[in-house]
């Protein structure tokens, strides 16, 4: 499967303009994304182990929400560089189906051209890619038992 590419409109945003930004400029770039994360307060209830995502180094939280077949996704995170990785990665991969977010990979995450970053955040980006494939997945079985 293909996702059509207005699906992935925002993570395409993020592509371009990391494309051009030299590796300082990366990372001021992210922290921004990070403090306009702010902007919209993350539910204090949320920050629980419930919803804490394991295979970072920092604190991420996430949550899932789900609009028909369609899945939503906010994050939170303890360090400013990951906050601002964390809204990358749920800003990117919002909205799409299962089968869609199925079809992301590492290439997708590597596209984003992050090679600055640790191999540590680099694990934790795919990490955060696999707890949202599980979320909606889990969510999919949830509709289809009731």
């Amino acid at each position: 499967m293909t996702i059509a590419a207005e699906k992935l409109a925002q993570y395409n945003e993020y592509v371009e303009a990391l494309e051009i930004l030299d590796e300082e400029s990366r990372f001021e770039y992210i922290i921004d994304i990070g403090k306009r994360a702010d902007q919209t307060p993350f539910p204090a209830e949320a920050m629980d182990d419930a919803h804490q995502m394991h295979g970072c180094m920092s604190k991420v939280w996430i949550v899932h929400g789900h609009d028909g077949d369609r899945h939503n996704f906010r994050g939170q995170s303890d360090a400013i560089i990951v906050k601002g990785l964390v809204s990358m990665m749920t800003g990117s991969f919002s909205g799409l189906t299962s089968a869609e977010l199925a079809d992301i990979t590492i290439d997708h995450v590597r596209g984003l051209n992050l090679g600055a970053l640790t191999m540590q955040r680099q694990v934790g980006m795919m990490a955060m890619l696999k707890h949202m494939q599980k979320l909606s997945l889990q969510a999919d079985r949830a509709d289809a038992a009731d």
